[in-house]
């Protein structure tokens, strides 16, 4: 097995006795960039929410860097928190009450980040998202793309190897949509991260 990158293996989660995902298997590189493709219900945001440790698969196996962090039939499973991933929600999920910078500080304040490295990340990460200009403002004071920009530097800020995105043009109009999935695009090549969207 490869010591690199994200793998699942014959990956299986049921519901009630049914099969939500069944038997999937797929390997993900430093700095590949994969769509999951597929009609409503038919399991993509499973397989994201398993990868990110929101679900417990009810079999296969998924591994970070040839670490078993998941696995049914063992009943390996690593919490979210220790497996350093990127997540970005259709929803956004952002605190209304931080300004956008506050929103992509707050991850790095509870890894205890000191505050002049919080201060570079911060701006380093919201230039690459191209909303560096509203640092100060708050989410209901910027546009929709501008808050999924947001939702991505808040996801990114601490490095993850792996971004991992359910829907994260659903509620933007085709021309922002094209300018969100650049962005993802461009974080996999320059950052080497794993962009997986759904």
């Amino acid at each position: 097995m490869s010591q690199l990158g994200i793998e699942i293996r014959h990956l299986v989660k049921q519901f009630q006795g049914a099969n939500a995902v069944h038997d999937v298997s797929l390997s993900v590189p430093d700095g590949a960039f994969l769509a999951l493709l597929g009609p409503s219900g038919c399991g993509k945001t499973t397989t994201l929410r398993m990868l990110a440790g929101l679900e417990n698969p009810t079999g296969g196996e998924v591994y970070f860097y040839g670490r078993l962090v998941a696995g049914g039939k063992q009943g390996e499973v690593v919490p979210p928190g220790e497996r350093d991933v990127g997540l970005v929600f259709q929803s956004y999920a952002l605190w209304p009450h931080m300004t956008v910078y506050g929103n992509v500080e707050w991850p790095l304040k509870i890894k205890s980040w000191t505050p002049d490295k919080r201060k570079k990340r911060v701006q380093e990460v919201l230039d690459l998202m191209g909303i560096g200009h509203l640092a100060r403002r708050y989410p209901n004071q910027i546009s929709g793309g501008e808050q999924q920009r947001l939702a991505i530097a808040r996801a990114l800020v601490n490095d993850p190897p792996l971004l991992v995105a359910d829907e994260p043009t659903g509620n933007l109009d085709p021309n922002t949509s094209r300018v969100v999935f650049q962005n993802l695009f461009d974080i996999a090549k320059h950052e080497g991260v794993a962009v997986l969207v759904a």
